[in-house]
């Protein structure tokens, strides 16, 4: 089934990029530009590896959007920088939107078709995450004023300061210090421990007291504004909080909620860095490889025995 898709998704990306090319020719002052994808399932966000393409440009005279029903204007979006003036977007299929609104559209409703004639890759939709800030801004400010869930009065700003106090300490976003990997554990009270049978790995969970308190701040922060928030790089759904009362998150998975509330609210990173004069790992936000060193940021960190 998934190699299905993939085939049909490949062959899609295809047969467009040879449409918009034959229709480039029309108009003169177009482009072609294209979206990162990712998988639309709950269960699945992995990223697709082809984009969806098609044609920006000048609308012409009178040009209607049939989403909205009125000419094409776009005064909220400024599709390309350099010619703000393309307001418009021609799918591969012929039909023409209003970049605006068709973007909208495909958020909202979680896919990348034609309203018109639902052609389109399977099972995709955009990749938010990845989307230049000029284009993403615009469409997360529409989707706040629509989201219909409450804050309930909290500051977002305060969220994020004592979520990150709860898991680096009161000081952090003050004075921003390199954390030794052990204190880090010891602080998280990490005391379980899962091995993994093929690798013979250990793999450090957070007790379901610690997991608890940590999984209600952060959704505490993402419930400020969700469309904003809302991690992409997973499938999980975590506003949602822990099962039961034993449910333990593991320590992995902790560390890139951090890094992303960390990325989102002060363009932080939190990452792993190793001293070689003490030969001590550290978690730390200013981390600056030397050319003679290796640096790789992972997705996921794997446990190594210190």
């Amino acid at each position: 089934m998934r190699t299905c898709q993939h085939t049909q998704n490949a062959a899609f990306a295809s047969d467009s990029l040879r449409s918009l090319g034959k229709q480039l020719s029309e108009f003169p002052t177009a482009k072609i530009h294209h979206l990162p994808l990712m998988n639309n399932s709950q269960d699945d966000r992995s990223p697709f590896h082809q984009p969806i393409q098609f044609i920006v440009k000048c609308p012409e005279a009178g040009c209607i959007c049939p989403i909205t029903q009125e000419p094409i204007t776009d005064e909220a979006l400024t599709f390309d920088l350099d010619h703000p003036e393309r307001t418009a977007i021609r799918l591969a299929c012929q039909h023409e939107f209003s970049a605006f609104w068709l973007l909208f559209n495909w958020v909202h409703n979680n896919h990348v078709k034609c309203p018109l004639c639902r052609a389109g890759p399977l099972q995709a939709c955009l990749d938010i995450a990845h989307v230049l800030p000029h284009i993403r801004v615009p469409l997360q400010r529409h989707m706040r004023k629509l989201a219909e869930t409450p804050n309930d009065g909290v500051n977002e700003l305060d969220a994020a300061r004592q979520f990150v106090e709860t898991m680096a300490g009161e000081s952090f976003l003050e004075l921003l210090p390199d954390i030794q990997v052990d204190k880090f554990h010891e602080r998280l009270e990490c005391k379980l421990w899962f091995i993994s049978g093929k690798l013979g790995v250990k793999i450090p969970y957070l007790t379901p007291q610690s997991s608890e308190l940590i999984c209600s701040r952060f959704m505490r922060w993402v419930r400020c504004d969700p469309v904003k928030n809302t991690p992409y790089w997973n499938g999980i759904d975590l506003t949602k909080g822990p099962t039961c009362k034993l449910s333990a998150l593991p320590l992995d998975l902790v560390i890139l909620l951090l890094d992303h509330v960390l990325n989102v609210m002060f363009g932080l990173s939190f990452t792993k860095r190793y001293d070689y004069d003490t030969q001590t790992i550290y978690y730390t936000v200013f981390n600056t490889p030397k050319s003679c060193e290796l640096f790789r940021r992972h997705v996921f960190v794997k446990y190594m025995s210190y």
